[in-house]
C-alpha cells in the first residue's frame, strides 16, 4: 500500500508543479504585444482563485515601501534611475534636470518600455509662477504615411517597419533642458553613459517581457543583446546587458547635443538605420520634427488645483472623470461599508464609461478641431449635466448610452516618472515605445530601439476585436500625433504647494488608474501607498464589462453585477502607478508593487 502511494505521489508531484507554474504565469503575465481578448467569466470561475469572500474593507498592503523624505523625491521603475535623479537634485539641478537624467537611465533599465526611439508627454509645474506647462514630444506619422497604409496587413500596425513613427523622445529632452534645465547637458547624461558601459542588470519585468514576447527576439540585434555569447543561452534576471552601439550614441549625444539625432551626421545615420529596416521615415521627417509646448489645463477640485495635459493625450478625460466625481463630495464614509462602497464603485465606473465614450472624439488639435470638446470635458457645469444621467440603482450596456460609437486602440509598453524638487517645482512624465520592445527593431548604426507608435492610430475599414470601426478623429495623416492614454498629472493645494504628482503606465488603463489613485488620496483619506496598493477596476466602454483586479471583494463584484454590470477579472498586471504626495509632515513616495521600481529622495 505504501509503495503504491509512493508511486502515485511521485507521478502527481511534477504534474501539480507544472500546473502551479502555469497558473502563476497566467496570473502575473504582463499584457504584451498584440490585442488580447478579455478573460471570460468561465476562465475566472474555473481556473483562477476566487475573489476574496471576506468583508474586511481595509486595504491589504503590498510589500512595496512607503518612503518619507523632507523636501525632494523621485519615483521611477528603477532604483538605479531614481538614485540618478536624486543625485542631480542634490547638485542643485532642477526638477527637469532630474527628470531628464532619470529618463535617460530608464531608457536603458526599461528599454522594453521606453527610450530614444519613442516619445513622451511631460507636465512641468513651476512653483514661483503657480503655473504648469505641457511638453508634447510624442511620435508623429511620417510624411509618406497614409490613412490606409495598414489595410493590406493589419499586423503591420504594431510590429515591423511600417509600425514606426518619427520619434520625439530626445528632441523633447533637449527642448525641456534648454528651457528649464540648470545643470550642463553633459552632466545630466554622464550617469547614464557610465551605467551603459558598466552594463544594465536585467530586471524581473524585463525578463518577463522577453519571456512573453518572443517576436522581439526575432530581430538579431535584440537577440544578440540578450544572449550570453559564452553559452548561447538567453540571459536571465540579474545578468548584465551592454548595448555598446547605443552607448556610443549616448556619448555623441552628450557632446553634440539633443538636436543631433534630428540634424547632422547622427541624424543621417539614424535615417539610414530606418531605411535599412524598411521604414518610410526619411531624413526630412527627422529634420522637420518639432515638439509642442502648451500650458497645462488647471481644474479646480474643491480647494485643490489639478493640472492636466491637453489633447491628443488623455488629461482632459481625467479632468472629465474627476469633475463628474467631484459633485458627489466623496469622503471616507463613502467606502466605510459594503453598501456605500458598492454605490461609490458604481458611480466611479459610470464616470469611466462616459469618459471613454468621449475618448473616441479626441485627436491631434493641429488636424482635428477639439476646442469645443476640450472646453466641455474640462467644464464643471458640463460634468454636472452628465452626472445627472448616472443612476445609482442601474447601469446601461449599450455604448450609445454613453455617447460612444467608435474604437480607439490600446498600447502597453510605457513608463512613468514623478519628480518633486526642493524648490517646490514638479515634473510628471510618461514615456513609451508603445508595445514592449516597440516595433521589435534596433538600428545597426545607432543601437536605438524604435517605437511601434503607428498602432495608436485608427484605420478606416478596420474593425477591432469587438466589431467597432476606428475613430475618424484618430485616422493617420502625415506628421500627425496619435491619441494617447498618457495622463501625467500634478495637484497643488490652496497655497500653490505640490500635493500630488501622479502618472501611470498601462495603455488604456492609465487614465482610470490615475483617477482611482487621485480619488483615494484626495477624498477617501488613503495615504499614497494605500491609494496605489488598493485593487483597481476599469471600464473603457468597449468591451462592455467592468474589468477588475484580484483583491476586489466578491461582495463588491456581486454588488456591481446586481446593478447590471458585466464583470471580468483581468489577468495581466494592468496599470503601474508612480506617485509622490506632500503635506505638512513631509514628502511621501511609492512605486507600484505591480511592477517594482523604487523611489529616492532627501
Amino acid at each position: 500500500m505504501v509503495s503504491c502511494l509512493t508511486k502515485v505521489s511521485s507521478f502527481l508531484v511534477p504534474i501539480v508543479a507544472v500546473l502551479i507554474c502555469w497558473l502563476c504565469a497566467q496570473l502575473y503575465q504582463p499584457s504584451l504585444r498584440g490585442k488580447q481578448p478579455p478573460s471570460s467569466p468561465s476562465d475566472a470561475a474555473g481556473l483562477l482563485p476566487p475573489d476574496p469572500a471576506h468583508t474586511d474593507l481595509s486595504v491589504k498592503l503590498s510589500y512595496s515601501t512607503l518612503h518619507m523624505f523632507e523636501s525632494a523625491a523621485i519615483c521611477s521603475d528603477s532604483e538605479i534611475c531614481s538614485n540618478i535623479g536624486r543625485e542631480l537634485l542634490k547638485r542643485n539641478g532642477s526638477a527637469v534636470d532630474a527628470a531628464i537624467g532619470t529618463l535617460f537611465c530608464a531608457g536603458l533599465t526599461n528599454m522594453q518600455s521606453m527610450g530614444l526611439g519613442g516619445g513622451f508627454v511631460m507636465n512641468i509645474y513651476r512653483r514661483q509662477e503657480h503655473r504648469a506647462y505641457t511638453l508634447d514630444a510624442r511620435e508623429v506619422a511620417a510624411g509618406r504615411a497614409t490613412e490606409d497604409m495598414h489595410l493590406h496587413d493589419p499586423s503591420t500596425t504594431n510590429e515591423g517597419p511600417l509600425s514606426v513613427a518619427v520619434p520625439g523622445e530626445l528632441k523633447g529632452y533637449w527642448e525641456a533642458h534648454q528651457r528649464f534645465g540648470t545643470l550642463p547637458w553633459a552632466d545630466v547624461l554622464r550617469p547614464t553613459q557610465q551605467l551603459c558601459r558598466r552594463g544594465i542588470p536585467i530586471t524581473k519585468h524585463m525578463q518577463d517581457s522577453l519571456s512573453f514576447n518572443a517576436k522581439a527576439l526575432a530581430d538579431a540585434k535584440i537577440r544578440d543583446l540578450f544572449t550570453d555569447p559564452a553559452t548561447g543561452r538567453r540571459k536571465q534576471q540579474g545578468d548584465l546587458v551592454r548595448p555598446d552601439t547605443l552607448c556610443d550614441t549616448l556619448d555623441r549625444i552628450a557632446t553634440e547635443g539633443g538636436d543631433s539625432l534630428y540634424l547632422g551626421p547622427l541624424a543621417e545615420e539614424f535615417a539610414a538605420d530606418l531605411r535599412d529596416m524598411g521604414s518610410i521615415i526619411t531624413l526630412d521627417d527627422l529634420r522637420s520634427y518639432s515638439v509642442i509646448w502648451n500650458e497645462s489645463i488647471p481644474i479646480e477640485l474643491n480647494e485643490d488645483t489639478m493640472f492636466v495635459v491637453p489633447p491628443p493625450a488623455s488629461g482632459v478625460l481625467l479632468a472629465f472623470i474627476m469633475n463628474i466625481l467631484k459633485g458627489y463630495r466623496f469622503n471616507p464614509s463613502d467606502v466605510a461599508s459594503v453598501d456605500s462602497t458598492v454605490r461609490t464603485l458604481h458611480r466611479i465606473v459610470e464616470a469611466f464609461k462616459f469618459a471613454y465614450g468621449k475618448r473616441t472624439e479626441i485627436g491631434d488639435p493641429r488636424f482635428v478641431d477639439v476646442r469645443d470638446l476640450t472646453a466641455n470635458l474640462t467644464s464643471a457645469a458640463y460634468a454636472e449635466t452628465v452626472r445627472k444621467r448616472i443612476e445609482d440603482e442601474r447601469t446601461r450596456n449599450e455604448p450609445v448610452d454613453y455617447d460612444g460609437h467608435f474604437f480607439t486602440p490600446n498600447n502597453d509598453g510605457t513608463a512613468h516618472i514623478s519628480v518633486l524638487a526642493p524648490s517646490g517645482d514638479a515634473v510628471s512624465v510618461t514615456s513609451s515605445v508603445n508595445f514592449y520592445f516597440g516595433a521589435g527593431l534596433v538600428g545597426s548604426r545607432t543601437g536605438i530601439m524604435v517605437n511601434s507608435g503607428m498602432d495608436d492610430f485608427s484605420s478606416p475599414g478596420l474593425l477591432n476585436y469587438f466589431g467597432l470601426p476606428g475613430s475618424k478623429a484618430n485616422f493617420i495623416q502625415p506628421h500627425k500625433r496619435a491619441l494617447s492614454s498618457m495622463s501625467p498629472t500634478i495637484v497643488t493645494d490652496a497655497e500653490h504647494n505640490v500635493k500630488l504628482i501622479v502618472g501611470a503606465a498601462g495603455g488604456t488603463k492609465i487614465t482610470t488608474a490615475v483617477a482611482l489613485t487621485l480619488v483615494r488620496a484626495l477624498w477617501f483619506g488613503y495615504d499614497i501607498k494605500q491609494a496605489i496598493d488598493a485593487p483597481r477596476l476599469h471600464h473603457q466602454l468597449v468591451p462592455m464589462a467592468v474589468q477588475y483586479e484580484y483583491g476586489n471583494l466578491d461582495i463588491f463584484v456581486k454588488g456591481l453585477q446586481a446593478k447590471g454590470h458585466q464583470t471580468t477579472r483581468y489577468r495581466e498586471r494592468g496599470s503601474i502607478i508612480c506617485a509622490i504626495a506632500q503635506n505638512s509632515s513631509g514628502v511621501y513616495a511609492n512605486a507600484d508593487f505591480r511592477k517594482g521600481g523604487d523611489v529616492a529622495g532627501f
